[in-house]
């Protein structure tokens, strides 16, 4: 049996191509401001080639602080309103604007860049960063420490939890703050590595570990801790000192 067909000049499925966006041009690569009066502004701006695709829907800007979280999209146009010099040139401008910020975060920020045509199709994407400093940067303070004056080492076998904490502040807002840390000294004199602390909110940072029976004579007499505080910009806090008396069980 032979089947006979008609065949088609017709597009059954036809092909669909994405935009592709180049040339990218950020205004600045370097934003200073400060904690006070927080501000950051740049102007971004790509070419866009249809790539014999559909229209353009819309090119977007996504802004990204130093935790990366997403602080922002931004809208580029080629419509000849500012920042936008010329209607129709197939250079998409947009301004970054970011404000009310309620704490500043100094650092790298990240951008992304993406345009999107009318058949729902993306171009490449393009990615940058630019930095953001606080001109008039203060250190961190620690204001408390909150430590037991003494402590018994259990019984062989034994066990029970001590836990430091300190209070920080910051002048530029507690999101300034990067890590906290104390050095201890032995009684016998011997200085141990810098320990980190955990984070606990609010501007609270804490240590906690297990103490246990030692037959160790340098395990017991006054322990001795310095606490210091960074922040984002890598200034340290004046440092702190307080001690624990540790005692031989009896």
């Amino acid at each position: 049996m032979v089947s006979c067909e008609k065949e088609s000049d017709e597009i059954i499925d036809p092909s669909f191509a994405s935009p592709a966006i180049s040339d990218f041009v950020l205004s600045n690569d370097t934003v200073v401001t400060t904690s006070s009066s927080p501000l950051i502004n740049l102007i971004v701006s790509v070419n866009v080639n249809l790539n014999d695709g559909s229209p353009i829907n819309k090119v977007q800007c996504r802004v990204y602080d130093p935790v990366n979280t997403q602080i922002g999209v931004y809208q580029l146009n080629d419509n000849g309103s500012s920042p936008d010099p010329t209607a129709g040139d197939r250079t998409y401008t947009g301004a970054i604007n970011i404000e009310n910020i309620q704490c500043l975060l100094v650092g790298n920020y990240s951008l992304e860049v993406v345009a999107e045509n009318t058949s729902g199709l993306f171009s490449n994407l393009i990615t940058s960063s630019f930095i953001v400093v606080n001109s008039a940067n203060q250190p961190p303070r620690i204001t408390t420490t909150n430590l037991p004056d003494s402590i018994v080492r259990p019984m062989p076998g034994d066990s029970s939890l001590l836990t430091i904490t300190v209070n920080v502040n910051d002048p530029d807002g507690i999101c300034d703050v990067k890590d906290v840390s104390f050095v201890t000294v032995r009684p016998n004199g011997v200085t141990l590595p810098a320990i980190p602390m955990f984070n606990s909110g609010s501007g609270v940072f804490s240590f906690s570990n297990y103490v246990s029976f030692s037959s160790d004579p340098t395990s017991y007499g006054y322990f001795k801790y310095t606490f210091t505080a960074r922040d984002n910009s890598n200034l340290l806090s004046a440092s702190v000192k307080d001690s624990i008396l540790f005692i031989s069980p009896r």
